[in-house]
């Protein structure tokens, strides 16, 4: 499992400062599929990058994240621990490859112990998409092929920003479905979403994490946090969701 112990990240860009993380504890279990929600700006994204060990260089923080338990103390161990241990699909999928290459020779070239097929099928990329650059695919098609480089080394840790925003309701379902089965595959899957339509009507997801303005404010399952009596939590699952 992977998990934040009461950490605080704080930014400085020399115009603005804000603490974007406070004291934020959250646990992603093997064999779960956790999905992290919140209106825009309250802190998943920076979760994520936590997780991953890519927070931004005007990042100061305090707590710690634990891998199986151990704490994560050094850069040498997020660049052992990146594309292995942990593979990150990024809020913009653009950002996981080179925009001087084709997405087909960056796939090619990564560790793998999926075939290639394997990753692009699950992940719905198609492979006829593999001699275009990065920016000639849509927001969806290059999502989609960041997915499938997160999950070409088969990591235990799997940790999904918005990996559905810009599909169709058929391909998103299909995207949801991979990673359900690659929780019940034994993974810990964490995926930032706001598409809770999709969550309340499968159930795919073993647990909700909601975060308000850098804190987690409810966790549980659909049911559960639909039930809070909090209007902002129940916001989130009745028509015309924050």
């Amino acid at each position: 499992m992977i998990e934040l112990r009461d950490l605080t990240v704080h930014i400085d860009t020399g115009r603005w400062n804000e603490t974007v993380l406070d004291t934020v504890n959250l646990a992603v279990p093997a064999g779960r599929l956790t999905a992290l929600i919140g209106e825009s700006g309250c802190g998943k994204s920076m979760a994520a990058a936590a997780l991953a060990g890519v927070l931004p260089e005007t990042a100061r923080s305090t707590g710690q994240v634990l891998v199986d338990g151990s704490p994560v103390q050094d850069r040498s161990q997020w660049r052992r621990l990146r594309g292995r241990t942990i593979g990150l699909v990024p809020q913009e999928g653009v950002t996981a490859f080179d925009s001087t290459e084709t997405v087909g020779a960056q796939l090619r070239r990564l560790e793998r112990r999926w075939s290639l097929d394997r990753a692009c099928a699950a992940a719905h990329y198609p492979t006829e998409l593999f001699d275009l650059y990065p920016n000639q695919h849509s927001g969806g098609q290059i999502q989609r092929a960041a997915l499938a480089a997160a999950l070409l080394p088969e990591p235990g840790v799997l940790i999904a920003d918005e990996p559905a925003g810009s599909l169709d309701t058929e391909t998103a379902y299909g995207v949801w479905t991979t990673l359900r089965r690659y929780a019940d595959a034994g993974a810990a899957v964490l995926v930032i979403t706001h598409d809770i339509p999709m969550l309340t009507a499968t159930g795919v997801a073993d647990r909700l994490v909601l975060m308000r303005r850098g804190q987690v404010t409810a966790t549980g399952g659909t049911g559960d946090l639909a039930a809070l009596p909090d209007p902002y939590v129940r916001g989130f699952f009745e028509p015309n969701t924050l």
